[in-house]
Formats: structure tokens, sequence, C-alpha cells
């Protein structure tokens, strides 16, 4: 697709691919618009992980924090008997050790030990800032990085043993969760180094990776959701003509007296029933 083919703002639901990381996809679809075209993306995937991305063209951008803080279900494995310094594929290897007895382990009742709200230490290789510095560039220049437990929850995990060093993992889980220190920490209640080997995020909220494009075609209607168009599962507060141009020209507008107060986001409609965008309640 040519720089001047797609004008306007949306949310792609972008398939990434292996080897990429979250900015070369934005990259690649920046190229499909036309300049000066703001693109971000609603949260991250570690470049040896696929699955659904959100991309967002345009006005949409304003609506990154929102999708970052949605809840994430992804697929994968987890490979015991060695360690890495990212805890996933693409790192060197820096630890090595025994595998665990899986036969005498029941998988259910240690995917259940890790459900709930609970501290989880993100690993030195990420995008975590320490000082106004990435801390996967510290830990790239050799220093060592010591991050802070962050609050996460895990709803729902399931493990299934498919080799004698692998399990394949289900989960779903809170914003914020690292599903390569989530190996570190499986491996170490089990006394084996572990990694994540294979990673696919399968929906991010209510989007499913079902509907998502590829990077070749994805401005096709598919897997891209025009601004006014996105589905949010939020209250909604119905505005009139006034509001809406209000809000179109980038003016505040007032919250109904029935949503002041309220906690969470709210969504504003038109009186066409379009999406125009989001305040806090």
């Amino acid at each position: 697709m040519d720089r001047a083919e797609f004008s306007g703002s949306g949310l792609i639901l972008l398939d990434k691919p292996t080897g990429l990381t979250s900015h070369d996809c934005v990259k690649e679809v920046r190229k499909r618009c036309p300049r000066h075209t703001k693109v971000g993306h609603g949260g991250t995937l570690d470049p040896f992980s696929t699955g659904l991305l959100m991309i967002l063209v345009g006005k949409a951008t304003r609506l990154a924090s929102f999708f970052q803080g949605m809840d994430k279900v992804y697929e994968g494995i987890f490979k015991f008997g060695t360690s890495t310094d990212t805890f996933d594929c693409d790192g060197k290897v820096t630890e090595e050790g025994p595998l665990p007895d899986f036969r005498a382990i029941d998988l259910g009742k240690l995917a259940g030990s890790f459900l709930g709200a609970q501290q989880q230490v993100p690993p030195s290789y990420s995008a975590k800032r320490i000082k106004k510095q990435r801390a996967y560039d510290l830990a790239r220049q050799g220093e060592v990085v010591v991050l802070e437990p962050v609050t996460i929850s895990i709803h729902d995990f399931i493990l299934e043993l498919v080799a004698e060093d692998r399990l394949r993992f289900n989960l779903r889980c809170s914003s914020g969760t690292y599903v390569r220190a989530l190996a570190r920490d499986v491996g170490a209640r089990l006394g084996s180094p572990c990694h994540c080997l294979a990673l696919v995020r399968k929906s991010v909220g209510a989007f499913s990776l079902g509907s998502a494009n590829t990077l070749e075609n994805c401005f096709e209607p598919r897997g891209f959701i025009p601004f006014d168009k996105i589905e949010l599962e939020l209250p909604a507060a119905r505005v009139d003509h006034r509001e809406e141009r209000l809000i179109l020209n980038g003016q505040d507008v007032m919250a109904p007296k029935e949503i002041q107060g309220a906690t969470g986001w709210v969504k504003f409609i038109s009186p066409q029933e379009k999406f125009l965008g989001l305040t806090a309640g």
C-alpha cells in the first residue's frame, strides 16, 4: 500500500510476526499512512513473541493507556533446564540445571498456586525506567539492574506437559504482567532454571487475535476499526450536537451529572451513536 492510500483514525488489530519489535511494527504501519500521521501501540510485545498487537492511528493514539491497562490472554511454552538473561529464547544462556520430575508434580495445583494478586519482579531486560534510563539499556551495558516488585494479578493459569522439558501454558492476567518473569518464577518454584520458549498473545480485553490483520494487509476492514466504531465496554455519556462539536475541536466537555464523581473511564457518544472519545469519571 502506498503512503497516501490511507487517511483517518482507528485501531488496527495486528498479528505481530516474530522477530520484530512493537516499534518496528509501528514504523511499518506509519509508512503506509500520510506523512505526519500519528501512530502508536497499546502495549508492547517482545520480539520473540507473536500475536495481537493493538496499533493506534491518528486520534486513536489518545487511547493508548486505556488499551495498555486491559487484561491479556497468552499461550506459549516454558522450557526447563536452562535460563537466559532475558528469560526468553532470544537471550544468552546464564544457567543450566536439572529438569523437574513432572511425574511427581500436580500441575493443576502448581498453576493454582500462582493465581490472584501478587508481587512480581520485572525482568532486568524490560522497558522499566531507572533514573530516566530504560532497564534494558542499563542491562546491555553490563550494569546490575534491580527493579522493584510490582503488583500484578493472574486470573487463569493452566499448565500441560508436552515434553520432558516443556510445559504448555494458557494464561489470563492483568496489565503489567511479564510472562518471561512468570517463567523464571515457575522454574524457581520447581528448582529448575526456566525460560519462555514461545509466546502468543491471544486477546487484549474483548479484542481477539482471530480478527487480526497481517502487516501486509493491516488496513483491511477485517482487522481495522475506524475510530468512531471502536467498541469499549464502558459507561456511555451521550452528548448533544453542540457538545459533539466541542469534543471534535479538542475542547473539554463537562461530564453529565449522573457520572460526575464516578470512578474509571466513560465514553462520549454522539447523537448518531458514534464513539467520540473518553473521559475520566
